[in-house]
């Protein structure tokens, strides 16, 4: 059975700051650089055949450190990424509330899994796109283990998808994993099929953000 260990980056810029990022290309911190070494050196007995990771810098920048470890070449896979924010990309959580309070604190907040972001990207399509191209590097890799490295709004709707989570119970049931946090997931030949989320014991500093 192929076997995905997917990964959310480390803390961001855009976590410290508060803000939805998006397709921003913004780097980690040094915390976020920080925990990613930390996730690497607790997978490191993984056998991993490849490494994958969004590719935007912050996932990049999470999925090096696994991949060096194993002499790897990080690959990229652009349907990894975030949710396009649109015209809320780079605005600020507080700034959102503010401005619509409606919207952010009742659209996107408790009904996470139906929202779609103003001028930009649906987020029940973000988890159809990420589901498809995972199922795509299943079927690369029959019976082996690979990593993927995404983001926090992308990895919640990928695991309400395969959980069978109904969208309109998404905003209310399932956190954001946290930074450097993995899930693990299988595919069985058909279907790809939960085993963990988030886990994070492995990190003294938690840190729980949204996208």
């Amino acid at each position: 059975m192929t076997r995905i260990i997917v990964v959310r980056h480390g803390e961001s810029e855009a976590n410290v700051k508060n803000l939805l990022a998006g397709h921003l290309d913004l780097d980690l911190t040094p915390l976020g650089y920080e925990q990613a070494e930390i996730t690497a050196a607790h997978l490191a007995g993984e056998p991993l055949a490849a490494v994958y990771s969004s590719d935007l810098q912050r996932a990049v920048h999470t999925a090096e450190p696994h991949a060096r470890r194993r002499g790897l070449e990080v690959k990229l896979c652009p349907a990894l990424r975030e949710v396009c924010c649109g015209e809320w990309e780079g605005r600020t959580a507080k700034e959102l509330a503010e401005a619509y309070p409606e919207a952010y604190l009742v659209g996107f907040r408790q009904r996470f899994g139906t929202f779609e972001m103003p001028g930009g990207e649906s987020i029940p399509e973000v988890g159809e796109r990420a589901h498809g191209a995972l199922l795509e590097i299943a079927k690369a890799h029959p019976g082996q283990t690979v990593l993927a490295v995404s983001h926090g709004g992308t990895i919640r709707m990928l695991w309400a998808i395969i959980s069978g989570i109904v969208a309109e119970q998404v905003g209310t049931t399932l956190p954001f994993p946290s930074n450097a946090s993995y899930s693990v997931l299988e595919y069985d030949g058909e279907k790809l099929v939960p085993i963990e989320y988030s886990v994070d014991s492995h990190m003294p500093n938690v840190t729980h953000v949204h996208l």
